[in-house]
């Protein structure tokens, strides 16, 4: 038992070093990169950058991503067939929705966010991450929320879209506070990603649905 724990955080140490290895060239003022990293670890210059919808911003996920799983870049991740591609594109609205809703808890929105005591690496290896079903987890907003008159009014049926609703001002009220998120600490020249990715399923029933949530 001992050794199959062993050979689990070895995994676990072996993925941090690769999905994290563009976010430590980037972030180099911050050091603590790892598989026990949570959300609620990072500092806000970061949390601002990852939940910003630039290319950038989703480059960096794309390569926590196929780092993680040995699946190989950022620059890979738009190379997938399309069923490979649906399902990593469920596991990156999944990630943007962590990043995003810890946004709006240090707002005081949110009282937390779900899976808050698993680690970044933990989520992006998780096969449930990459599940539609994993779209639908949604905090209950706190009365700060812009949201949590309407949401309660509707019994919280609407609560997915409510939440997700008002992201555009959550991240323009975060970045007041925190400074641009196109500018990160120590940032050095990064990889623009190809957008071909987002294009070959925007036609998708499940795409168009996600997007929709963050209108």
């Amino acid at each position: 038992m001992a050794e199959i724990f062993c050979l689990e955080s070895l995994r676990k140490r072996n993925a941090a070093d690769r999905g994290f290895r563009e976010w430590k060239r980037i972030f180099r003022s911050f050091t603590e990169f790892d598989e026990k990293t949570r959300w609620a670890d990072l500092p806000d210059e970061i949390i601002l950058f990852v939940s910003d919808s630039g290319a950038r911003g989703k480059h960096a996920l794309y390569d926590l991503i196929m780092g993680a799983n040995q699946l190989g870049r950022g620059d890979d991740f738009e190379t997938r067939d399309f069923d490979g591609l649906s399902l990593l594109m469920n596991g990156y609205f999944f990630i943007t929705d962590q990043a995003r809703f810890e946004c709006m808890r240090r707002l005081g929105w949110l009282e937390t966010i779900p899976k808050a005591d698993r680690s970044i690496i933990e989520l992006v290896m998780d096969s449930e991450s990459y599940d539609y079903k994993a779209q639908l987890e949604t905090p209950d907003p706190t009365p700060l929320h812009p949201c949590y008159e309407e949401n309660r009014l509707s019994r919280g049926l609407d609560k997915a879209a409510l939440v997700r609703k008002y992201a555009p001002e959550a991240l323009k009220q975060f970045e007041e506070r925190v400074g641009s998120p196109n500018s990160p600490p120590a940032c050095s020249t990064f990889r623009q990603p190809v957008e071909k990715s987002l294009v070959r399923l925007a036609g998708t029933r499940s795409f168009r649905k996600r997007q929709e949530k963050w209108k």
